[in-house]
């Protein structure tokens, strides 16, 4: 039912999908669809978390500052998926990506060492999440010809140079780092 649901997604807008559509072009009577699903936007949902996922593995490397290479492969990713990614971000799963990205973000953040220990996790993830959410929701609504290295750049300078890259910042010490316990 997934690939079929994501090879209509290709082809039409989600509101014109039917879960008759997916379960016939699975081979599937339409009640199995809903021995698994409640909804098509539950099937949506389960392939946005997936998303969320394959977007966390690409990127980690770049969110914990090691570099420009995974920024480049995390906005691939998407550019090579982007209808999908269209759909899941300016259609009905956005809420869904965000929560689920800031909740491993989040676990990733107290999982390990990390660039700026002095930036609290619970601060940092939310903060993360958003602006790459926000850049790749902004660059989806762009032409699709809007240049890749563009919005890694885009991403390199608002997210990673931000977020990531190791600094000291005089105004908090270690003793007020407010992660320590």
């Amino acid at each position: 039912m997934r690939a079929t649901f994501l090879e209509l997604i290709e082809r039409k807008p989600l509101e014109e999908i039917s879960i008759k559509e997916i379960t016939d072009g699975a081979g599937l009577s339409y009640p199995t669809f809903f021995r698994r699903y409640a909804t098509k936007n539950e099937l949506l949902e389960e392939i946005a978390t997936d998303e969320v996922h394959a977007l966390i593995s690409l990127g980690h490397a770049a969110l914990n500052g090691e570099g420009q290479g995974s920024a480049f492969d995390l906005c691939s990713y998407v550019h090579a998926h982007r209808k999908l990614w269209t759909v899941l971000l300016n259609g009905g799963a956005a809420h869904i990506m965000r929560a689920e990205f800031a909740r491993i973000a989040e676990e990733l953040g107290h999982s390990g060492p990390r660039a700026n220990p002095w930036l609290p996790v619970e601060l940092a993830a939310p903060f993360v999440t958003s602006g790459i959410f926000e850049i790749l929701a902004w660059w989806l609504r762009q032409p699709e010809d809007y240049p890749l290295d563009d919005i890694v750049a885009l991403f390199d300078a608002l997210i990673v140079d931000v977020a990531a890259r190791p600094r000291i910042v005089p105004a908090l010490s270690r003793d007020t780092k407010p992660d320590q316990p």
